[in-house]
């Protein structure tokens, strides 16, 4: 059968149509969607014809064995489940990922550690936190950096691609993990856009999935993931410190903000945590967490920064300095990768790079630019 995904891919890449490379083949735009829908098969006659208009070779234009699909992860902003043409979009981001990923070195020699039976068991998800808390060497009490993170991602042999998809906005997305089955690849593809109070929260939530994505997917992957990201940055031993410090204040409140100012986090992941604690201990819940707390906390949205104006001081950096600074931040290989893919190709290809990070057209040619500069 007809290898779909690269001949639609490297139709983008040559911003051809179904008219003009019914031209290339002289057949109608009608045969070649019937071959881009699976209905129809080209003649042996056009095939070389096919090939050489999509800069492929005639091998190329075939899968011999259906490789399986990319398995994704998506929420937005809200936590919300995408689905339709949401979801559509994420495997095709995860389809030119797998594309990208032959530019890639493989950065592990193994196969990545994963949960052999992740559960979403309250005592399991703690432990396995605590154990990943543990491996670098943390104490309950202390901070969970960025450069922890970073680290785990990396010991984990997954790639890290950093990305603007909308900045302090409601309801754009914040991330997307891309397991790759055939090679046991995992892709995360997260916004610098988003507040800076969630953005750790985020990350630890996509380590989650790296641990479990292959057994646990949809609502159960989810949970599994918010959990964890609450255990790991913000442990039951500091949970019970700041219950103890609030209740002996005044304005319990007000010590909640200490703990989420200090550790980096959100004050709705503190104030969860030790409603958590409550609940476990048999006693009631804080209530702080009701209507006039989310009035508040929502009035106040506007004024957190994203964390793109921690890591750049601005939130509109220089492309030149995006591309620098990610590589330093996150170990990141995917402007290599694209660098490479376009030289491979011999020109700028905006198109792929829209595709592969999900920006928009005016973002991925600046990028294009850039990469393609720097190689000159």
């Amino acid at each position: 059968m007809l290898n779909l995904p690269i001949i639609k891919s490297a139709m983008d890449r040559r911003g051809l149509t179904g008219t003009s490379l019914g031209q290339a083949c002289q057949v109608s735009k009608e045969a070649v969607s019937n071959w881009l829908s699976g209905d129809s098969l080209p003649r042996p006659g056009k095939l070389p014809m096919l090939a050489e208009a999509l800069q492929l070779t005639v091998e190329q234009l075939f899968v011999s064995d259906e490789a399986p699909e990319p398995v994704v992860a998506y929420r937005t902003k809200n936590n919300r489940a995408v689905t339709g043409a949401a979801l559509d979009a994420a495997q095709e981001v995860a389809l030119h990922l797998r594309e990208l990923a032959q530019y890639v070195e493989p950065r592990l020699k193994y196969e990545p550690r994963q949960l052999k039976d992740p559960q979403l068991d309250l005592d399991y998800v703690r432990g396995i936190a605590a154990e990943t808390r543990a491996s670098l060497e943390l104490l309950p009490e202390q901070v969970l950096t960025n450069e922890h993170l970073v680290r785990l991602f990396k010991s984990f042999g997954a790639y890290l691609v950093p990305v603007f998809w909308g900045l302090n906005k409601e309801r754009h997305e914040n991330a997307l993990n891309v397991y790759l089955p055939e090679s046991k690849e995992s892709w995360v593809v997260f916004n610098l856009g988003c507040k800076k109070d969630d953005y750790k929260y985020w990350l630890a939530h996509e380590y989650a999935h790296c641990l479990s994505l292959h057994k646990l997917q949809n609502e159960q992957g989810e949970t599994f993931a918010e959990r964890f990201a609450q255990f790991l940055l913000f442990p039951d031993e500091a949970a019970q410190a700041c219950l103890d410090e609030m209740r002996a204040a005044r304005k319990p409140i007000e010590v909640a903000d200490g703990y989420a100012e200090r550790l980096g986090i959100s004050i709705v992941t503190v104030l969860k945590g030790v409603d958590r604690l409550l609940v476990e201990q048999h006693k009631p819940e804080s209530g702080l967490v009701n209507q006039a707390f989310w009035r508040r906390w929502k009035a106040g949205r506007e004024l957190v920064p994203s964390f793109a104006h921690e890591l750049f001081g601005t939130d509109t950096p220089a492309v030149d300095e995006f591309i620098a600074r990610c590589e330093q931040v996150y170990d990141t290989p995917v402007f290599k990768a694209l660098a490479n893919l376009q030289r491979q190709e011999g020109g700028r290809n905006p198109a792929f790079i829209a595709a592969a990070l999900k920006v928009g057209l005016g973002e991925a040619v600046g990028l294009s630019h850039a990469l393609w500069q720097a190689q000159a």
